[in-house]
């Protein structure tokens, strides 16, 4: 769970998600109104609660959570693929189990995404957490948010492409990107989801301006779940891949659990640039 815990703190926006004292919080947009979920990680589990203005949406809720956490994944067999490489294997064995982080939302994971490319993870927090606090929704969990400390929603598409162009600053080529892309989900355009074919979504990506192979296949590993997505144009991963001594163009071995190896190799980058991760 080391690795999870270190992806969803390293990158939690302020106003929709905390992790603190190891407890991971966000708020959902769920069907029948907002919902609080928290996850609490112990060494081999997770304990879920979720504060749901409406009790039908907890069935939901927790399905997101399971995805997002790749709770259904086998990881005893992606170890045993992954740990035949022995090139691999050091990582595998101290890191048993890691997994590929899900998606809570479609669009939100797009957006997020596109807002993320090519800066670090605390100034696309922070970006996030701007549009966040300016377009978002209000949680309306009075009650709560002295224990939680959430209080609003990751914006609606349609509210992006209203007013995210004058939220959110940087190159104005990308602002316009992300404005138009949450336009076209809004619209219905562009339909991203969990159940779609990986293919075809990553040619409807490839279509928007601003959307390159990286985001394309990253956002389909994430919203699919495919488990075998090499992240090859990935610099982290490139990086890990050289400490390691691996040759990226030859990768069918890792078949089919390569998102799974893009993980092992991030993690491995990011420990020789000195990060704790656990």
């Amino acid at each position: 769970m080391a690795w999870m815990r270190w992806f969803l703190a390293g990158h939690a926006v302020p106003g929709m998600e905390t992790f603190v004292d190891g407890v991971y919080r966000r708020s959902l947009r769920l069907d029948h109104g907002p919902a609080v979920v928290s996850c609490r990680f112990e060494d081999t589990a997770v304990e879920v609660h979720t504060r749901a203005s409406d009790s039908r949406d907890i069935p939901t809720a927790l399905d997101k959570v399971r995805r997002v956490l790749a709770l259904d994944v086998d990881a005893t067999a992606v170890d045993a693929v992954l740990a035949a490489d022995p090139a691999l294997r050091p990582s595998v064995e101290d890191a048993p189990g890691i997994r590929v982080p899900g998606a809570f939302d479609a669009s939100e994971v797009l957006l997020r995404t596109m807002i993320g490319q090519q800066i670090s993870l605390g100034a696309a927090a922070t970006h996030t957490a701007r549009l966040v606090a300016a377009l978002g929704d209000p949680v309306g969990d009075d009650d709560g948010q002295d224990d939680h400390g959430i209080t609003r929603l990751f914006p609606t598409p349609a509210a992006i492409a209203a007013r995210g162009a004058d939220i959110l600053t940087g190159p104005r080529r990308r602002v316009t990107s992300i404005a138009a892309a949450a336009g076209e989900l809004s619209s219905g355009t562009l339909d991203i989801a969990h159940g779609n074919v990986g293919a075809d979504q990553e040619r409807a990506l490839l279509a928007l301006p601003g959307v390159g192979p990286w985001t394309a296949r990253y956002v389909s590993m994430r919203l699919l779940g495919d488990a075998d997505v090499l992240l090859d144009t990935d610099l982290v991963v490139r990086q890990g891949a050289a400490l390691l001594d691996i040759d990226l163009s030859d990768t069918a071995r890792w078949a089919p659990w390569r998102s799974y190896a893009s993980m092992h190799l991030w993690r491995t980058a990011l420990l020789a640039r000195g990060l704790t991760i656990g």
